[in-house]
């Protein structure tokens, strides 16, 4: 009988280890397309205008189509502008200089902080429509209330990511130390799987206690792959096969990574960030 005790105690014991390892402690979101909806039109206009113009301005292509052209094809490789400019300059695709304009040893032609300023202070983020609705402002109070830790982590670059999130009304809740763009990450990026680890390490997390909150494919079977549960946003209407012409604008500047919520990296799948809290309570990370 003492055997007995002993044995139920033992595994008891690791039921609540078990239980305790696997609670959430950390919540990790994307933030284009995933906390405003991708049927804005801002990625669209962001993939767009707001990289070649700055191509051209700042790098001297010839032309905002062949600025395009390039962009395209390093976004295919690397899901982000600021790491596929830098890839093609490390493959010498980008124009040559101009008459009478040299570099200083050592120095880049492209620097992600200037994209990044360059998209801070140029788009129009009057596109995104200003603050998100109630119930996901909500679903943010109720976050910021509970023991989870809120994480921002874009392949966008990190000046750009605060304006956005300023922009609809989120920025209070992601603090400056657990919020990353991908000028804090670089040479990595997402899918990376040393992007993620850089971003766990530094907020102190471990996969098995994080949500991944992502709209992209690659990056959600990366997330899986180190063992994390996953929400995929996958846009307003998609269920239903009534995406705008703002998104399909937008997935066809981010060719091959379109959300399918039948993937098996898929824990679960809404259409739009304000439908995570019935996610979020059924998982018990907020109260219901």
């Amino acid at each position: 009988n003492g055997q007995v005790d002993e044995l139920g105690k033992i595994q008891q014991y690791n039921s609540i280890m078990t239980s305790a390892n696997n609670e959430i402690t950390t919540i990790i979101f994307d933030v284009d397309d995933c906390l405003y909806d991708v049927g804005t039109g801002f990625t669209a206009h962001r993939n767009t205008d707001g990289a070649t113009d700055f191509m051209v301005d700042n790098l001297h292509f010839p032309s905002k189509e062949a600025a395009q052209l390039l962009r395209d094809e390093y976004f295919l490789k690397y899901h982000s502008t600021a790491k596929g400019l830098s890839a093609a300059e490390e493959d010498g695709r980008l124009p040559p200089l101009p008459d009478g304009v040299s570099l200083q040893p050592g120095e880049k032609r492209f620097n992600p902080n200037e994209l990044d300023k360059y998209w801070a202070t140029n788009l129009d983020f009057s596109m995104l429509g200003g603050p998100l609705d109630q119930r996901s402002i909500d679903t943010f109070e109720s976050l910021s209330k509970s023991s989870t830790q809120i994480v921002g982590f874009s392949n966008g670059p990190r000046l750009y990511v605060e304006r956005v999130l300023k922009e609809i009304g989120l920025a209070k809740y992601f603090e400056p130390s657990k919020l990353f763009g991908v000028t804090d990450v670089l040479p990595h990026c997402k899918p990376d799987s040393s992007s993620f680890e850089f971003v766990l390490n530094k907020v102190g997390a471990v996969p098995k206690q994080c949500i991944m909150v992502e709209d992209s494919m690659k990056n959600i079977r990366a997330a899986k792959s180190l063992g994390m549960k996953t929400i995929l946003i996958m846009g307003k209407g998609r269920k239903q096969a009534t995406l705008n012409k703002n998104a399909s604008l937008a997935e066809a500047t981010k060719v091959g990574d379109a959300p399918d919520d039948k993937d098996q990296a898929v824990d679960a799948a809404v259409e739009t960030v304000a439908e995570i809290d019935t996610i979020l309570k059924e998982w018990k990370v907020i109260s219901a």
